[in-house]
């Protein structure tokens, strides 16, 4: 059975490097009831990029505004894998294959279970769209 890629919106925000910063983020999103799929943190000595897929991201552009948190939107490709030895690789040759570039990626599986979602930031949105996956 072919899986297809899909379009997400990805919110960066930047962030302050201390303690706290990141339980107060997450609770104006919580007060919106926006639940959060994906997330990935990156830190520099005094920044900090928090990348996530939300649920509702136009809720989370208005919590994050209303907020003063400084982000920025872009799109991604949203993609599940197999969670199994080679999921991952077989992913990666196919882009290759069809000439697609991972910028990066983030993702996460749950122990036990035969799917995780790949975040993928790549050089040609459409071209990874149309790409059929295992």
């Amino acid at each position: 059975m072919a899986t297809r890629a899909e379009r997400l919106e990805q919110i960066s925000v930047f962030l302050e490097n201390r303690p706290g910063v990141i339980a107060d983020l997450c609770a104006a999103l919580t007060d919106q009831e926006i639940n959060i799929r994906a997330v990935s943190a990156v830190d520099t000595i005094d920044i900090g990029m928090l990348r996530m897929i939300v649920d509702d991201p136009e809720k989370a552009k208005t919590a994050l505004q209303n907020s003063g948190a400084a982000h920025v939107v872009m799109p991604v490709v949203g993609l599940p894998i197999r969670n199994q030895p080679g999921g991952f690789a077989e992913v990666a040759r196919i882009m290759s294959e069809n000439d697609v570039n991972i910028e990066y990626v983030y993702s996460s599986a749950i122990p036990g279970t035969d799917r995780c979602l790949g975040v993928f930031r790549v050089n040609d949105i459409d071209k990874a769209l149309a790409i059929s996956f295992p």
